[in-house]
């Protein structure tokens, strides 16, 4: 019996051990069955085959030989040096542009005086210009004859001015709504005297034809824009009315010193719903005018004051684009309920102010009280004393809704007793038209003292289409800023008045700034980029502006950009595991932000991420930054150079007049591009273009601008001029002259010897007219030396001895479509080797490639050498799977060409080839079906139990078996794997932060779904004058009559809903307290009792899942959005300088308990690897995605990112002008409206509609 339990104990161990043996013995013959050995000879065969293949296509050697047989140099940069020299030419760029503004507004000050007092005298007015109305220019009856009140303006289509047709010697009328040109002697008299500012329009623009639109904007409401043009422009869909300019940037900011504005809104259940709605409406008007070196808080009042953005309380912050989008989405969600406690409101609102003012924080300048309300018993004079007077710090402004008498007496009386102003708005055009009279009030010191005119740069904006000479460029929007000044009205008054006449400006496009700044001189992957005194970048490669939806075009209203350079510059953050590297990287860009801001002159060096081809690839690089003060200017620049091949640059160039040949030669035929954006040579006038075409014999049209119809055209011409005698070269851009400051003197400003900013100004820059041209001399002879170096490379495809064989064979292996190089001077030339079908919708290679150095081939090539000096980098597009019957997908290939002198080394130029996708598939797959070694092996990638992929340094699937895997991420094929690449440090897994993200409004959790419906503009319009008529026509009626409720007041319908279309309610109605910090140094000035803090949370954010789209301009907003991108560790391939495959296997992927091995292997001189993978575990496998996701958690102003950019540093502007003591002697502080102030018409239907109530009361 024993020997019966032995026998089976043995049996089942044996059993058990055959198992195991079994099991183990397969999972080792799997292990084995992946030939290492043989991955590692096809990735080399693969890699030798396309580097040998493609370095004779692309001549590479030749083409290094080729400068190398010339005079080259490699000259080491000086950045400071460097930068100093670029600070200098685009601080001459914008004095060129504020001495333009200066003599405006001199002028405009002289034309107003002399015209004004003339009319004060009796004197008739001189001249009685009629002015262009740019709503009826060239406007014809289908007869053809010019229709009444139309007038005819001769045009001409203008590149520089947006493409649009326009008159050179005329400036044309602008009107917003509500404004009418021939009613208000005001108005009339502002467009007379202003006609005489034609005259320096026009030579402003001969002396600096790089200026853009120049305009006068009148507080009276219209603007005189030169050079004259009709509007709306020519394929705009918006109305002959503009968007009112008086509250934009340019004009709010230069007409009033920076300020500190306290909102105060009721909230109190006294207030109807419509009422708080147009309360609401005035108060959005009024954030609509603050700018960046402004601070505001609105909060609101009824028996308790609360803090609308639970983020601000207690706090003033600045008027950032986002905190004003914040402020307005939570004051959406406030419920009217309780009495109003004005006293509570004030206190809080005096207290804030007056803690800014005493602890050196804010604005340091105007501060004011904005109280909005529709009823109050009294004018609270109580509270006031205490807290303003007798010195009156705060400025009170106050803003009647509707047409309460009692309030409006009491308002009133605040105002002007405390240096503000009174306003009574009765509908929603009134609202917008009327908060501009606050910063016409906070002007009045500036105006009284008769000095400082100080100079505005506006923030950043989309305007209308680019000026460039590029085939694309009339596609593309350009960016602007504005730079303008106030004009005040210097006229001795019989009353004390201090009047602004308006603000003279003049847009100035960064496309222009640009081309004083060039690349060539910064060299590949360098760029530069500049910095205002609130550390907004005015412009930077990676500024990405939202979308405006047109607005600048069909209304003329800019959507101002506000982007900080520590959201644009991102430095590495996981550097191993090395947190003093992360921190340093983190403190080196804010203290070079801070130094920028002072402004003060430095260098710096930290590593940040650079990320291509709309963020699917990142890489990490090294950049030394080198920064200095534009003097004069609230601006910094800051030149980047990358700090292992950025210090030094290739010099080689070819002098044109001593040359044997006609330089033109090398520049025959259409396959070569020069860079749309840089400047070779240009004339610096139209006029200079004409003399020159006149003297040649060339026609121009007189209904176009004469114009180079390409940058090719443009450079040939100027090659050929270089070539004939007596050509000199124009090198050095002329100087604007030392600005004059006109002090003048006396009270009155026109004292003999007072003297006229224009006049003299006009002959002082004679000398331009000496230089009709301006030509970047080293760029031209470097563009001529790279011309004559690629010259001719198609009349020998490889470049060998045995070239037909050598082409044949090539031909056999890769279909090449095009071959291409771009080189350092802008150069790109191509050949194309297979002919493109005629009706192929895609476009041609140099259509998409001709800003060569921009392009993500050149850039990555550049970077790639420093990795491996003699190798390409691959890619295919994104998402280019294909049919097997399809060979339409293209591969680009690029080499970068660096040339050696003397032990240094810089790049020259980058060669590439583009070939069909499948002919490279084919190759492949005849290496890796076939064993190499002498012993064989028992499975190739032609094995159905092992797939095989190239990947890219990215981690995209260049080849796979399955043609459709062609251009995905492979973590979205096999994430199992990729992570496991990840984990073996194969690949590194970067988290790219997107601070310019585009969000829609249906992604927003705050969001409710739907939209907010507009109503009918027709109707609305035709209901809010029968509103307004019938608001006046019940104040005339019997008292018997008007004993209505209060509350129904009718400047409103219960159907037209307020709408602010950019702006979501953010903020869910609720009475949750918001827990955050108190400041301490608040809790002396009020008590809880007065003030509570209720406003309701944000809700918090869950990231939206899928593919994300381009949401409406409408209703986009921005967000900030998180990316996983990965990038290739090739040093982890390589040990001991032997390319030898890395194994590697998954591990408990499959209940069965098998594994999944695999082997990575560097295919060498590329940026790819080969991974082979076993396929007979059925692994389970998940997904990784490289879409962008907007970051969870609090978002818009209060999340933690942005409340720490409210603490960043600032430099405020040189002047504030606030005070003046005689100010208080001017009575002017605003009045209600009244049947006086109306039109003809309205008068005399109020009187007939008084008439017919009292027949039929009477009745």
């Amino acid at each position: 019996m024993e020997r019966k339990h032995w026998s089976c104990f043995v049996a089942i161990v044996l059993g058990v051990l055959i198992f195991k043996m079994h099991i183990f013995g397969a999972v080792g013959d799997q292990d084995e069955d992946i030939p290492h050995n043989e991955v590692r000879n096809w990735a080399l065969k693969f890699g030798v085959d396309l580097w040998e293949f493609g370095r004779q296509f692309t001549k590479m050697n030749e083409i290094k030989n080729r400068f190398k047989d010339n005079d080259i140099e490699v000259k080491r940069k000086d950045g400071i040096i460097l930068l100093r020299e670029l600070a200098a030419e685009v601080k001459n760029f914008m004095d060129f542009k504020r001495n333009a503004v200066m003599r405006l507004m001199d002028s405009a000050e002289q034309a107003a005086l002399s015209e004004l007092e003339g009319q004060g005298q009796g004197e008739s007015p001189s001249g009685n210009q009629q002015h262009y109305d740019a709503r009826r220019i060239n406007e014809y009856n289908a007869d053809g004859k010019l229709a009444d009140g139309a007038r005819h303006m001769d045009i001409r289509f203008m590149r520089r001015f947006e493409r649009l047709p326009v008159n050179l010697s005329l400036s044309s009328i602008l009107v917003p709504h509500g404004v009418d040109l021939d009613e208000a002697a005001d108005v009339k008299s502002a467009l007379q005297w202003s006609a005489h500012l034609d005259p320096l329009f026009q030579n402003n623009l001969e002396q600096d034809p790089a200026l853009s639109w120049q305009y006068f904007g009148s507080s009276t409401g219209f603007l005189r824009r030169f050079p004259g043009t009709a509007w709306p422009p020519e394929g705009s869909k918006g109305s002959k009315l503009i968007h009112d300019f008086r509250t934009h940037n340019w004009f709010v900011q230069a007409a009033s010193s920076p300020k500190d504005i306290m909102i105060l809104l009721d909230a109190s259940s006294s207030m109807s719903e419509k009422s708080f709605d147009l309360g609401m409406a005035t108060a959005f008007n009024i954030l609509d005018t603050l700018g960046e070196d402004d601070f505001v808080n609105l909060i609101t009042f009824s028996e308790v004051v609360k803090t609308p953005v639970p983020c601000f309380k207690d706090r003033m912050v600045r008027a950032t684009p986002d905190n004003i989008q914040e402020i307005k989405s939570a004051v959406k969600a406030i419920k009217l309920q309780d009495t109003a406690n004005f006293t509570a409101g004030l206190e809080y609102a005096f207290s804030l102010l007056h803690k800014y003012n005493q602890s050196g924080v804010g604005s340091q300048c105007n501060q004011a009280i904005m109280l909005i309300t529709e009823s109050t018993s009294e004018s609270h004079k109580d509270v006031i004393k205490q807290y303003n007077w007798p010195h009156m710090p705060v400025r009170i402004f106050t803003y009647l809704i509707g047409s309460d008498s009692g309030s409006r007496s009491n308002l009133h009386d605040m105002a002007c007793s405390n240096k503000g102003f009174f306003v009574q708005i009765n509908d929603y055009e009134e609202a917008r038209r009327k908060v501009i009279d606050y910063a016409l009030v906070m002007a009045r010191p500036m105006i009284m003292y008769q000095a400082d005119h100080p100079v505005h740069w506006s923030p950043v904006f989309v305007a209308g289409k680019s000026g460039g000479l590029g085939r694309d460029s009339e596609y593309q929007r350009r960016l602007v800023t504005t730079v303008s000044t106030p004009v005040f009205d210097r006229r001795n008054h019989s009353v004390r008045v201090a009047n602004l006449l308006g603000v003279v400006g003049t847009d100035v496009p960064i496309e222009e700034i640009r081309k004083v700044i060039p690349q060539h001189k910064l060299g590949p992957n360098g760029y530069s980029f500049i910095v205002d005194n609130n550390g907004r970048v005015l412009y930077h490669p990676d500024l990405r502006p939202l979308s405006d939806g047109n607005q600048y075009i069909d209304q003329l209203k800019p959507k101002y950009a506000s982007v900080d350079i520590t959201e644009l510059e991102l430095p590495e953050t996981e550097v191993g595991n090395d947190h003093e590297i992360v921190e340093m990287n983190k403190n080196l860009l804010n203290e070079m932000r801070g130094d920028m801001i002072r402004p003060k002159e430095g260098e710096t060096e930290f590593t940040v991420l650079n990320h291509y081809d709309e963020s699917k690839r990142v890489s990490t690089r090294t950049h030394r930054y080198f920064y200095g003060p534009i003097e004069d200017t609230p601006f910094t620049l800051a030149i980047v150079l990358p700090e292992k091949y950025g210090s030094h640059e290739f010099v080689s160039q070819q002098e044109i007049r001593h040359s044997r040949n006609n330089v033109t030669e090398y520049f025959k035929g259409d396959n070569w591009r020069v860079h749309p954006d840089w400047v070779y040579c240009e004339y610096n006038s139209v006029s200079d273009l004409e003399k020159e075409r006149e003297s040649s014999g060339e026609y121009s049209s007189r209904d176009q601008e004469p114009s180079f119809g390409s940058p090719e055209e443009q450079v040939l011409h100027f090659l050929a001029r270089a070539g004939r005698p007596g050509w000199k070269w124009m090198s050095v851009r002329p100087k604007s002259p030392q600005p004059h400051h006109n002090m003048h003197s006396g009270s009155n400003g026109n004292a003999p010897g007072s003297s006229h900013f224009g006049s003299q100004h006009l002959n002082s820059q004679g000398s331009r007219k000496a230089e009709p041209y301006f030509c970047d001399r080293t760029l031209i002879q470097s563009l001529v030396r790279d011309a004559m170096v690629t010259d001719g490379l198609d009349r020998n495809t490889t470049g060998t001895s045995n070239g037909k064989e050598d082409k044949q064979q090539g031909y056999q292996k890769f279909v090449v479509a095009t071959s291409f190089v771009g080189t350092r001077s802008g150069l790109l030339r191509w050949i194309d080797h297979i002919k493109r079908p005629e009706d192929t919708p895609e476009p041609h290679f140099s259509e998409d490639n001709v800003r060569a150095m921009d392009t993500s081939w050149y850039k990555r090539a550049i970077d790639q050498h420093t990795v491996e000096p003699d190798s390409f980098v691959y890619s295919v597009p994104f998402g280019s799977g294909y049919a097997i019957k399809s060979n339409a997908t293209l591969v680009t290939a690029s080499h970068a060409i660096f040339v050696e002198h003397r032990g240094h080394k810089a790049p020259a130029a980058v060669v590439g080839l583009q070939f069909q996708h499948d002919s490279l598939a084919k190759h492949f797959i005849n290496i890796t079906s076939t064993c190499t070694g002498m012993t064989g092996c028992k499975r190739t990638c032609a094995s159905d139990n092992l797939d095989c992929y190239v990947l890219d340094n990215s981690g995209f699937v260049i080849i796979s078996e399955e043609m459709e895997h062609t251009g995905k991420f492979f973590g979205q094929i096999d994430g199992t794997i990729m992570d496991s690449l990840v984990q073996d440090r194969i690949y590194k897994r970067v988290t790219v932060n997107d601070y310019q993200g585009v969000c829609s409004d249906a992604d927003n959790p705050y969001t409710a779904a739907g939209g907010i419906m507009k109503p009918n503009r027709i109707a609305s319009w035709f209901f809010n004058h029968l509103v307004a008529l019938s608001a006046a026509w019940l104040a005339l009626m019997p008292s018997a009559l008007r004993a209505w409720p209060q509350d129904d007041y009718t400047y409103d319908n219960e159907d037209v809903i307020f709408m602010e279309n950019n702006y979501s309610d953010e903020y869910e109605p609720e009475e949750n307290d918001y827990n955050l910090p108190v400041d301490q140094e608040m809790d002396e000035f009020f008590t809880t009792a007065d003030v509570e803090y209720t406003t309701p949370p944000p809700r918090q954010h869950k990231p939206h899942v899928g593919p994300r789209f381009a949401p409406d301009p409408q209703n986009a907003r921005r967000c900030d959005l998180r990316t996983d991108l990965y990038m290739l560790q090739p040093e982890r391939l390589i040990q001991g300088g032997q390319n030898n495959p890395l194994k590697g296997k998954l591990t408990n992927c499959h209940v069965s308990g098998c594994e999944r091995p695999f082997s990575v292997q560097k295919i060498p001189h590329s940026n790819l690897i080969l991974l082979v993978v076993d396929t007979l575990c059925p692994c389970g496998s998940k997904q990784l995605d490289i879409e962008p996701m907007e970051e969870s958690g609090v978002i818009g102003a209060c999340s933690t990112r942005r409340q720490g950019q409210e603490q960043e540093s600032r430099r405020r502007p040189r002047k504030c002008i606030n005070y003046h003591p005689e100010e208080i002697e001017i009575q002017q502080c605003g009045r209600g409206s009244t049947l006086l102030h109306m039109s003809g018409s309205v008068v005399v239907a109020h009187l007939l509609m008084v008439v017919v109530t009292y027949v039929l009361a009477n009745a």
